[in-house]
């Protein structure tokens, strides 16, 4: 498979913006953005890791070990949860089969713009 690397830039170009403003809009409103929020869904809370996990279908030990260190990052408020989620939900829409790659390398390059290197 194939990720079309041109796509994924036009995508982190315009999610580092968004992203950019929603934790600056956060932090304005005293909000704290960490894995301890959880998502609230039909009265159900799930956490992060698990929503990662099932989301975007990761199996083998390599997607396990990059999602644990992801939530870790987001515990220390080095990674936003809204990025995070944004990304999620962009690539389930970019293949809804197989999304964790898409995850992934979208994941990391917003990181390493933050700063954050990501497994």
């Amino acid at each position: 498979m194939a990720i079309d690397l041109r796509k994924i830039k036009g995508f982190v170009l315009l999610l580092g913006s968004i992203s950019t403003l929603a934790v600056s809009a956060s932090a304005q409103e005293g909000h704290s953005l960490n894995s301890a929020d959880r998502i609230s869904q039909t009265g159900r809370t799930v956490p992060l890791l698990d929503q990662l996990r099932n989301g975007l279908r990761a199996t083998r030990p390599n997607q396990e070990e990059f999602l644990q260190h992801l939530v870790a990052q987001v515990d220390q408020g080095a990674v936003p949860r809204s990025m995070v989620n944004t990304v999620y939900k962009w690539a389930l829409q970019r293949n809804p089969r197989v999304p964790f790659p898409y995850f992934q390398v979208a994941m990391r390059e917003l990181a390493k713009r933050r700063g954050v290197t990501l497994l």
